[in-house]
């Protein structure tokens, strides 16, 4: 099918052209014919790489600029939703695309103009609780990734957010995922058209490495032995029969094979260690490798012992480029800590690793690097295969068992299919290596049974969950949108959970427990179906009513006190269950259990007992609070990491979301005339500068952080006046000539400077 056939406008038509698009590929001439230009609800499930983003684009293009609706694509992380906006940016130009992420308490009226909005689940969920005007204008929803509706964490409001959007509005969904065993089930719950095609443009061959030795499978070997798996959830034993000489946990076919085609290619053991070897391997013959392991120290180590290699393979103008990336890199945070040290040495030699302790600056930059072609391999946590849009020509999954709680278990096998995804880049490749490494005998046998030839897991509804039902419970009633337990117990049969099930009763107890709680908590009226005026805020603030709940009365007890502190207000955060805490080994248990006895006297609520349930996620509220507690109180980011055990972004990603939560409980407090607000407001300047109280005078001028701001402090310049005062040569030698000229106009004395010092100036 010819794109110049499409029943699309002209100039996207051209677009499509310009980028060297002239044909159709199979899926995408399916979603055609099933009728993806006729509005038709669709489910696309087909291999990464296999052109799904084309077919939304199409629909887009159909929706938006012809018939001027709005377009809404949901994402699962930012990282994607930054880089789609980019994409539509550049094919629809012509088109008002915008992004929406993070503050979930904006009304979405800004984005009332907006051809294509581009924004994660929780994103749209939180802007339906708002009900913006412009929400009826929407045609079309894109759901990248609809196969995460089985993640604990997201799914959820993914579900949630899709039940509601089909419940209020007219409009077009395309769901687009990953070959999934049971898509035609999700595709009868969204009564959608099921396009399910095992078309990839790049050719995948899967290996498993053992004993110096790769054994590759092909994708038509794949398909001829694969059959749907018996047990459809991660970390289950595999049961099962003989299939071509191991045990595999598929139904065994009607006549069992004697062998299994494959090719074994040998690997020279040149370094000791197989994950190195590999390198080595696609190094010489010119190719880049992503290398998937558990952890991110795992993936900091791997990076190390890839750079040993890797900077052997230099040019003299590729080690230029590199320094000038790995400069930038180490100095994103202004005080380089050890990690952004050890991260900018390895892209020095051509090496780096990505993992969600890395500033979004830093990922950015490794990936930009990466391709390039500068970097040449990439050491990552699984997060990169869900979240970014970066092939390689070989993925190695060094690890395909991680830590669960209860032990070392194997990864679901979506997950392993993600990462395999990565390998082969469209337009660069013919073909692409997807290659796990066993680590034992006996191994290799499991390798292939449950990821090569066997299939990933069922996609299951996750949404039974009682603070996933408390938080959107109140919501629907909040926004009007249910206004009775009819209504409620309507609303949620018409949910995937409801579909596969087939009956309620389970989730009906839970309703009538959660709405009798949100009554107890006062954020619902104690007779009818309708939120109180605390209610309905806490539902606009996107955080769960029992966390509300608990900051309510943690304040009303720190109103009556004298002797509050940052700490207090640090730890109520900290008790919410939209902090993930951090956890107390064993080594640190006893002092961590110390401090408690010294810091009980300004908590908001009484400890447990060390042999009460609560008392071990106590002792992880107390060290994530004290963590948060050291960097306002100016500790260095590398001081941080050694004591606390994390990384920059961890510790960025817990003081934005420490924020979130203070700035909740500070509108709460005003709502419920708690006389707090001040210490709040007071101390997210601080969470969000990292200072002390004695610097908030400073940090409110531009380009003054907490760097700058302790330097002046310490020179005696405190206040406004300090700094009209103070002459510009002294001002400057502190915190250099642009900034104090920058400071300089923001107190109005751009044009007073000292005669002598006026030349220096210009």
């Amino acid at each position: 099918m010819k794109v110049q056939n499409l029943d699309i406008p002209e100039g996207i038509r051209e677009g499509f052209l310009d980028s060297g698009i002239t044909d159709l590929n199979p899926p995408q001439q399916d979603a055609v014919k099933s009728g993806l230009l006729d509005a038709e609800d669709m489910i696309i499930a087909s291999p990464t790489a296999s052109g799904k983003t084309l077919i939304a684009e199409i629909g887009i293009s159909k929706q938006v600029v012809e018939n001027n609706k709005t377009a809404i694509y949901i994402v699962p992380l930012k990282a994607l939703a930054s880089e789609k906006y980019q994409d539509f940016s550049e094919r629809f130009e012509d088109q008002d695309v915008r992004i929406a992420v993070g503050d979930h308490d904006d009304s979405g009226e800004s984005l009332s103009t907006a051809d294509i909005v581009v924004a994660t689940s929780e994103k749209l969920d939180s802007l339906l609780r708002h009900n913006p005007s412009w929400i009826h204008e929407i045609g079309l929803v894109v759901i990248d990734e609809i196969h995460l509706i089985t993640s604990p964490d997201r799914g959820p409001t993914l579900e949630v957010t899709i039940a509601r959007l089909r419940d209020i509005l007219d409009f077009q969904l395309l769901g687009l995922s990953a070959t999934i065993s049971n898509s035609d089930e999700l595709a009868d719950w969204l009564d959608a058209e099921l396009v399910e095609s095992k078309y990839r443009p790049v050719e995948l061959k899967h290996g498993v490495y053992w004993d110096n030795e790769i054994e590759f499978y092909s994708e038509e070997t794949i398909e001829e032995n694969s059959i749907p798996n018996k047990n459809p959830e991660p970390g289950g034993k595999l049961e099962g029969t003989k299939v071509g000489g191991f045990s595999t946990g598929n139904e065994v076919k009607e006549q069992e094979k004697e062998e299994i085609e494959s090719e074994k290619v040998f690997i020279e053991d040149k370094h000791g260690r197989g994950s190195i070897n590999l390198i080595q391997n696609t190094l010489n013959i010119d190719k880049q490798a992503i290398v998937f392991c558990s952890s991110r120290k795992g993936s900091e180590k791997s990076s190390d012992r890839a750079g040993k290699i890797t900077t052997e393979d230099l040019s003299r103008d590729e080690r230029k480029k590199l320094k000038d990336y790995a400069d930038r890199i180490e100095n994103v945070l202004g005080s380089p800590t050890s990690q952004c040290k050890r991260l900018a040495e390895n892209v020095r030699k051509g090496a780096a690793f990505h993992h969600a302790g890395l500033v979004n600056k830093q990922r950015e930059l490794v990936e930009d690097a990466f391709r390039e072609g500068l970097v040449r391999t990439v050491s990552a946590t699984p997060t990169l295969a869900a979240g970014v849009n970066l092939p390689a020509y070989r993925v190695i999954m060094r690890d395909l068992k991680r830590y669960t709680g209860d032990g070392m278990d194997f990864i679901p096998t979506l997950e392993y299919e993600q990462m395999s995804g990565r390998a082969g880049r469209p337009k660069y490749d013919d073909q692409g290596e997807a290659i796990s490494i066993a680590k034992q005998p006996g191994m290799p046998d499991e390798i292939r049974e449950r990821y090569i030839f066997g299939q990933s897991e069922h996609i299951q509804s996750k949404l039974a969950a009682e603070p996933v039902l408390r938080m959107h419970t109140l919501s629907l009633v909040a926004s009007g949108f249910c206004t009775s337990m009819e209504g409620l117990l309507e609303f949620y049969s018409e949910t995937l959970y409801a579909f596969q099930y087939g009956e309620l009763s389970e989730v009906e107890q839970q309703v009538k427990r959660v709405v009798e709680q949100l009554r107890d908590f006062k954020f619902l009226e104690e007779t009818g179906m309708e939120a109180t005026k605390t209610g309905r805020r806490v539902s606009e603030l996107y955080i769960d009513p029992e966390s509300a709940y608990n900051m309510i009365q943690c304040m009303k007890r720190a109103e009556k006190r004298e002797n509050t502190e940052a700490l207090s207000y640090l730890f109520m955060a900290c008790r919410t269950t939209e902090i993930r805490n951090l956890r107390v080994k064993n080594k640190e248990y006893q002092d961590i259990a110390q401090t408690l006895l010294d810091a009980k006297k300004y908590l908001l609520e009484s400890a447990p007992n060390e042999w009460d349930p609560e008392y071990d996620s106590f002792l992880e509220s107390l060290k994530t609070s004290l963590m948060l507690k050291a960097w306002i109180n100016e500790k260095d980011e590398e001081s941080i990491m050694d004591k606390y055990d994390t990384a920059p972004g961890g510790v960025r990603a817990k003081t934005r979301n420490a924020d979130w939560l203070l700035y909740s409980a500070q509108e709460l407090a005003r709502m419920k005339e708690i006389d707090v607000q001040n210490d709040l407001k007071k101390l997210r300047v601080r969470l969000k500068h990292g200072i002390g109280e004695d610097l908030l005078s400073l940090v409110k001028y531009d380009q003054i952080g907490r760097v700058r701001a302790r330097k002046l402090y310490d020179h005696g310049i405190r206040d406004r006046e300090d700094i009209r005062e103070v002459s510009f040569e002294k001002l400057k030698k502190l915190i250099g000539k642009r900034t104090a000229k920058k400071l300089k106009k923001q107190v109005g004395e751009e044009n007073i400077f000292d005669r002598e010092n006026i030349m220096d100036y210009f």
